[in-house]
């Protein structure tokens, strides 16, 4: 992975549409990886995009309804 070298996979999926909770998965490369920051840096990395896909369908949103 190009933004950390040391994350393998990271993911998540959401349980449930009615359940407020999701599953987060992340493999590291190997032993010598420190894990908190990796799972830390994966959450950032997660919340970031999350807010942009979220910013750009509230855009898209507003601009269907001003139509």
């Amino acid at each position: 992975d190009v933004m950390h070298p040391d994350v393998e996979f990271c993911g998540y999926c959401i349980t449930h549409p009615s359940e407020s909770k999701i599953n987060f998965q992340i493999q590291t490369r190997g032993m010598g990886c420190a894990l908190f920051p990796s799972i830390q840096k994966g959450l950032n990395d997660l919340m970031g995009r999350s807010m942009k896909e979220y910013r750009a369908q509230r855009e898209e949103e507003i601009f269907r309804d001003a139509i």
